[in-house]
């Protein structure tokens, strides 16, 4: 190789970490939003200072912090993943979950787990989510639906319905939430679409849960 085209390539390389500079704060953003409409109590500074220097913030709490660093690493999965194009499948969803959830669950036997008891949204003990029982078949229509819907409905149609449609399982004991969220944006990303964060503030968060409560309301989703 010359020196022009050694240089050359140097500068493509460059410009490339340019490129992938410019998503990093995509990361934390999602990191720090997705977590934060769980409970999660660090700002986006301090998730900032964690992720970026490794350094942990005072004060913060064990959990915060250890809920940080796994999202973190569900959300590089995720992205990896969707650069390989690979097909969505129940192992990696459970994996997702199992990352998301891995050094913050009760018991770690549960991280990636279908859960085995009955769950409901909070204050709505009257509508369950999906019987335990039921799970995996619905699971099984939720992936079936993916391979058939994937390529024909617009990306951020597609994207949308498959979060809706695994909220409305809820399937595993923790996590939920934050699992829902990788799925849409590894949906998005598949497809060349930046990743989309919810914003925590009150207004954002009341608005999200409100329409998500609406839609699971009216639908009683099947194959189709």
């Amino acid at each position: 190789m010359n020196t022009e085209n050694f240089q050359s390539l140097l500068q493509r390389l460059t410009s490339l970490k340019k490129e992938m500079d410019q998503f990093r704060p995509l990361r934390i953003e999602h990191v720090w939003s997705s977590n934060a409409i769980e409970g999660n109590r660090l700002d986006r500074f301090e998730t900032a200072s964690i992720l970026n220097t490794g350094v942990t913030v005072h004060g913060a709490s064990v959990t915060d912090i250890l809920e940080t660093l796994d999202l973190n690493q569900a959300y590089e999965y995720m992205m990896s993943l969707a650069s390989k194009k690979e097909p969505l499948s129940q192992t990696t969803i459970r994996d997702l979950n199992r990352i998301v959830t891995l050094q913050t669950t009760q018991d770690k036997s549960e991280a990636g787990v279908y859960r085995a008891i009955k769950v409901w949204p909070n204050g709505l003990e009257n509508h369950p989510y999906v019987n335990p029982i039921d799970i995996r078949p619905r699971m099984d229509q939720l992936i079936e639906w993916s391979s058939q819907n994937q390529s024909t409905l617009h990306p951020v149609v597609y994207a949308a319905d498959l979060h809706l449609r695994f909220v409305s399982i809820h399937p595993f004991i923790d996590g939920n939430g934050r699992t829902a969220i990788l799925l849409m944006n590894f949906a998005l990303a598949q497809s060349g679409y930046p990743v989309i964060n919810v914003q925590p503030n009150h207004e954002e968060r009341y608005t999200y849960m409100d329409r998500l409560e609406q839609a699971l309301s009216g639908n009683k989703f099947s194959k189709s």
